[in-house]
């Protein structure tokens, strides 16, 4: 057998050693593939799949993961805000929507303006009336814009503004939303039953029950069932703790109810939460005015003035203390003083529709002046046209000012003003004896007999009326 030379296999064994490290190392220097970073974006459509599935609370945290995530768009904030505010938690959706107007432009910035003032009106913030304002500019013609801000316009007063936004929104498809957007305009502009029926179809919504069980209950307060109103609230209270409209409803509805002490727990509740919201705080102050009344119908009314007075010095520039002193010095039969408080509380606030009211109450029955009367409370109804007890006033009011006609033998003056202050406060015994007088004034025998006829039903008993009455009714003529 041949032997192989020492060298020579000394370099087939070399030979073999490298070829197998290079084998090796050609294998570890292979790149491992590269994980791929999850964006934003991957976390939202993540999310919409858990939502899918019915998993709120694995979405929720997705979307704020995604919110969170460094260069991220508006698109997740706005998603969040949604989500949050469905769920009722407002300051979470607050923010949300803050960074989703930050993030986003034209129409979808709108909308999240817009969204983000509802919310804020929802939690009792004073930054809503500046968010419609940015959602309007941001996107004019958009629907959430219209929506925001016909809201605003109600809060304001403005109903027919309002009332135009609402219906071009709902035109546009808003849908529940649009409903409560219509119920503040028609509320704002006194046509309650509408308004009632508006904010009915929102309350059946998911989304939008809040705002539309809160807007229905002020509409049942305003139309004398706050009894009716009060389990709404509680149950909104319950859902929704953070939503400050419903404590500041709940403390209204309480008053009505003659529940004052309960009414202050809920002014500072809602004050409380929103602690720069001018109307929360306004609010808690109308609760211990409210209060310091119960001497009136206690008629005690001497210590509602020492209570009110101390409010009112301690809020010098507040009108509802010294519209309460007004009530308190009417209770008194003090004329002048009663004139003072409530000339400055419309100083300070002209359009305080109860100054109004009070200022013709004052009028009517302390001064005797019908016509004054008058003009103060169509000042009233003006400012609050949905009020019934201001419109039923301002009828009595008018009927007064007819009689005043009657007696003076201006009956044409006197049939146009009867007429209209028995429209608003239909079947008046007195309101109608007038209408008879000035029709008997005019030598109208069948209107004369038609309105003294229906006095004498309501039960009036003047026994000249009713032997004139009597005459004509048997066929004597009106000299």
């Amino acid at each position: 057998m041949t032997s192989t030379p020492a060298s020579s296999r000394w370099l087939a064994v070399l030979a073999v050693a490298l070829a197998l490290p290079a084998s090796a190392a050609e294998k570890k220097k292979t790149p491992a593939p590269v994980a791929q970073a999850v964006t934003a974006e991957d976390l939202v459509k993540q999310a919409e799949a858990k939502a899918a599935a019915g998993d709120a609370d694995g979405a929720l945290e997705l979307l704020r993961k995604a919110t969170a995530m460094p260069g991220a768009g508006g698109d997740a904030p706005m998603r969040l805000g949604r989500m949050l505010e469905g769920r009722n938690q407002f300051d979470e959706a607050i923010d949300a929507y803050k960074q989703a107007g930050e993030r986003l432009t034209g129409a979808a910035k709108g909308e999240a303006l817009a969204r983000l003032s509802i919310a804020q009106n929802l939690r009792g913030s004073g930054e809503a009336a500046a968010s419609a304002d940015a959602a309007l500019a941001a996107d004019p013609e958009g629907l959430w814009p219209m929506l925001a801000q016909a809201r605003r316009l109600a809060r304001e007063g403005k109903g027919a503004e309002a009332a135009a936004l609402a219906e071009k929104a709902a035109a546009k498809g808003g849908g529940a939303a649009a409903a409560v957007a219509v119920g503040a305009a028609q509320e704002a502009a006194g046509a309650l039953d509408k308004a009632e029926a508006a904010y009915r179809t929102a309350a059946a919504d998911p989304e939008q029950k809040v705002a539309g069980n809160v807007g229905l209950a002020r509409v049942l307060r305003k139309t004398g069932r706050a009894a009716e109103a009060e389990p709404i609230l509680a149950k909104v209270v319950e859902e929704a703790p953070g939503a400050v409209d419903a404590y500041k409803e709940g403390a209204r509805v309480k008053m009505a109810l003659g529940r004052t002490e309960e009414a202050l727990g809920d002014a500072s509740t809602a004050a409380a939460l929103a602690e720069n919201d001018p109307e929360a705080k306004a609010l808690a102050q109308e609760v211990a005015v409210a209060k310091a009344l119960i001497w009136v119908a206690k008629n005690q009314p001497d210590l509602a003035v020492q209570e009110l007075t101390r409010i009112r010095d301690e809020n010098p520039q507040s009108a509802l203390p010294r519209v309460g002193l007004g009530r308190a010095y009417i209770a008194k039969k003090q004329a002048d003083p009663a004139l003072a408080e409530l000339t400055k509380a419309l100083e300070l606030d002209p359009g305080s529709a109860e100054a109004q009211y009070q200022l013709g109450v004052l009028n009517q029955t302390l001064r005797r002046d019908a016509a004054a009367g008058v003009a103060a409370y169509e000042k009233a109804v003006a400012a609050d046209p949905g009020n019934d007890a201001y419109k039923k006033s301002l009828g009595y009011g008018l009927i007064d000012l007819g009689g005043a006609h009657v007696g003076a033998k201006r009956y044409k003056d006197a049939v146009a003003v009867l007429e209209r202050g028995l429209a608003l406060a239909p079947d008046t015994a007195a309101g109608e004896a007038y209408l008879a007088w000035a029709w008997f004034g005019l030598k109208d025998s069948k209107r004369f007999v038609e309105h003294g006829a229906k006095a004498r039903t309501l039960g009036h008993k003047e026994p000249n009326l009713l032997a004139y009455l009597s005459r004509v009714e048997k066929g004597e003529p009106i000299k």
